[in-house]
């Protein structure tokens, strides 16, 4: 029988944090290439890589996968590492045709984002 301390550390998976971190890492970005393709402040940045608790507004972490070109998997993942997912109105049936396209540019998603939900990211 297995522990449950076995069971935990198996089954647990990586936090917003390392998750983020690490899909930055294979991207080969540096951190203020991703921070500036997201235009938030280094400041914001450095609470995010320092503190692991640290959870930004679900908006940053949509820009952070789109600036890292993530799959749909793996953006939903990442959304889901922070307690976030993509629903089905309309905002986020736009992120999700962005990322089934392939669509990474943020100002076309937001051209998107205005013509059918009246909102940007």
């Amino acid at each position: 029988m297995e522990t449950i301390q076995a069971y935990l550390s198996h089954h647990k998976s990586k936090n917003f944090n390392e998750l983020l971190f690490s899909y930055i890492d294979k991207s080969g970005h540096k951190d203020s290439e991703i921070y500036k393709k997201v235009d938030i402040d280094r400041k914001l940045f450095s609470k995010i890589r320092c503190s692991d608790n640290y959870i930004p507004r679900r908006n940053v972490i949509i820009k952070l996968g789109f600036a890292l070109r993530l799959n749909r998997n793996d953006f939903n993942n990442l959304l889901n590492s922070a307690g976030y997912s993509l629903g089905s109105n309309t905002f986020d049936l736009v992120i999700a045709y962005c990322l089934d396209n392939s669509i990474y540019d943020l100002d076309v998603i937001n051209d998107y984002l205005y013509t059918f939900s009246n909102t940007v990211l």
